[in-house]
Formats: structure tokens, C-alpha cells, sequence
């Protein structure tokens, strides 16, 4: 692959990316060879267990050495090497549009973009097929799940060309997209998570019942997460165009204290439902924040 192909793939992040392997912690079914163990047993490279012999099982797989030892046939099981299903979802709805007044740091939708390049670009260079789902008041166009160079192409072109724009309506997408992702998969979600309404999350708990791995990547720009603005000051809701003025310095504490409430909420719900919650600023450089990410996600599992 050409490493300046992509605004979203670039030389520093395969770079970055070269050491990282995205191995799922929980137990995955498919039918390729791949990193991840699956459940299902059969005639591969790791032993499993023995189990009687029984009509129409393959004579080939008998150890007769253990035959020899106990005049019984026994057949040798072992565990399958399976690839791991990824799916992507992004939030592709105008908030996703906040970016820091003169600040060199990207939008969220754009650092976003560049998260999601990068585990595509794992999810391929470990053999794993992967889906990207978008979503704004709608869910968009889904192109399909491969591990091809073809369907990597195809996908970080997808991702030049997508822009953001409209309300989000997380409840409604993401329940359509929770019944659509096949049982044990992974499933990375990146958004700011900013909801109205916080009923959006509960759809996510069918993806627990499938017994998927769901990690949620909320973007947040340092604004955002430390409100450092001075005086009176004029917010726009970038999905509304609702306004509001108020003084800085008098509601920052709510703010923050609103924030921090609202964070521990939808952490609870994933911790609750076996998921993960990770706040990132747009201000971490993105391949610092992957390799921080995945150097904690190997102490933990």
C-alpha cells in the first residue's frame, strides 16, 4: 500500500501501527484463519482435548498411540484459529463538525476519521474482515464486511469523502445497526456522544446480548472538556442552530460538573454491559492516543 495514499492513513500512523496487534479479549467465531480463538472446536494447530470415537468422525484424526495404550479409539480435538469480524460505526452528524478557535488540532470528525483508518488498517494487515456503518438522522449506505486490499481501498477512499452534516438520531441508528452486526463481533463506535437524548445507549445492550466487544471512543475537543473561555460568551448548537450567551466564568463549575455527570452515566452503562469508554481529545496527537490506548488494553486483558 502506498503509505501517502490516504489523508487518513499516513506514513506516521502505519509507522505507529507496525508493533500493534487489535486482538479481540473475548472468544470469536468465523471460518478463516486469523489471530483470534474460536469456540468452535475442530482439526487445526492448538490441542483442545480427546473425545470417543464416534460413527463418521475421520479415521485420520484417531491417536493411535492412545489406542495402542487402551485398546480405545479417541479422537484428537483442537481449537480453530478463526478471524474476528470488526465493525466500525461513525458518527457522522454536525457536532461531529466542533473544532478549537485557531488551534492546529482537528475536528472531531476528522481525528475520528483517523482512528477509524487505523483500525481498519489493523483489522487487514491481521487478516480480519471489517464494516464500517455511518450514521447521522439516518444510517448510511453499508458497503459490506471483507478483509480484502480491495475493500481496504474502497473504505479509506469512502472515508475522504464523507462529510458531516445534520441532526443525530443515535437511538434510532444505532438499534438498526445493533440488529444488523452478526453475534461476537467487535464493534468500535467513535462520537462525541453528545446525546440529547441518553436513551441512545440502551440499544447497545443487544450487542452485549450478541456477545459482542463494544468499545466506545468518545471525541472531545480540549474546549469542550476543560471550558476555557473568559466573559460573556455566545454558544451555537452546531445541529440546531439554537443559540445561547452566557458569562463564562459563572457557569464553567456547572459545566464541567454537568460533563463529569454525564460521562459517569454512559460509563456505568458500558462498564455495566462489559463494554469499554474511552474520552479522547483532539488535542492527543491520534497516533499518541492509539498507542496509549492499546498499551492499557494489554495490561488489562
Amino acid at each position: 500500500m502506498n503509505k501517502t495514499a490516504y489523508t487518513y492513513l499516513p506514513s506516521s500512523t502505519l509507522d505507529s501501527l507496525k508493533n500493534i496487534e487489535l486482538v479481540a479479549r473475548s472468544l470469536v467465531e468465523g471460518g478463516m484463519l486469523g489471530l483470534h480463538r474460536s469456540p468452535y472446536r475442530g482439526f487445526s494447530s492448538e490441542f483442545s482435548e480427546y473425545r470417543k470415537y464416534s460413527s463418521g468422525d475421520d479415521v485420520r484424526h484417531i491417536d493411535w498411540k492412545t489406542y495402542a495404550r487402551s485398546d480405545r479409539h479417541y479422537i484428537k480435538c483442537f481449537e480453530e484459529d478463526s478471524n474476528l469480524n470488526s465493525y466500525i460505526l461513525l458518527d457522522t452528524s454536525n457536532s461531529m463538525t466542533m473544532q478549537n478557535d485557531g488551534a492546529e488540532s482537528p475536528a472531531k470528525f476528522n481525528y475520528a476519521c483517523y482512528l477509524a483508518a487505523a483500525f481498519m488498517y489493523l483489522a487487514h494487515k491481521q487478516h480480519d474482515a471489517f464494516g464500517l456503518y455511518t450514521w447521522a438522522e439516518q444510517v448510511d449506505n453499508f458497503e459490506g464486511c471483507s478483509n480484502s486490499l480491495s475493500h481496504l481501498t474502497s473504505q479509506l477512499k469512502r472515508l475522504e469523502k464523507l462529510k458531516p452534516g445534520g441532526e443525530s438520531d443515535s437511538e434510532k441508528c444505532l438499534s438498526r445497526i445493533a440488529e444488523l452486526i452478526p453475534q461476537r463481533s467487535l464493534v468500535l463506535i467513535f462520537s462525541d456522544f453528545l446525546d440529547r437524548n441518553e436513551n441512545f445507549i440502551k440499544p447497545l445492550h443487544h450487542l452485549d446480548f450478541k456477545k459482542c466487544e463494544v468499545i466506545l471512543f468518545q471525541v472531545m475537543t480540549e474546549n469542550e472538556l476543560k471550558f476555557p473561555y473568559r466573559g460573556l460568551v455566545r454558544f451555537e448548537d452546531l445541529e440546531t442552530a439554537e443559540n445561547i450567551e452566557v458569562e463564562s466564568e459563572s457557569c464553567r463549575s456547572y459545566y464541567l460538573e454537568a460533563l463529569r455527570n454525564y460521562n459517569h452515566r454512559l460509563r456505568m452503562f458500558t462498564e455495566h454491559h462489559r463494554m469499554v469508554f474511552e474520552t479522547i481529545s483532539t488535542a492527543t496527537p491520534f497516533e499518541s492516543a492509539l498507542l496509549a490506548y492499546f498499551s492499557k488494553r494489554t495490561a488489562m486483558y
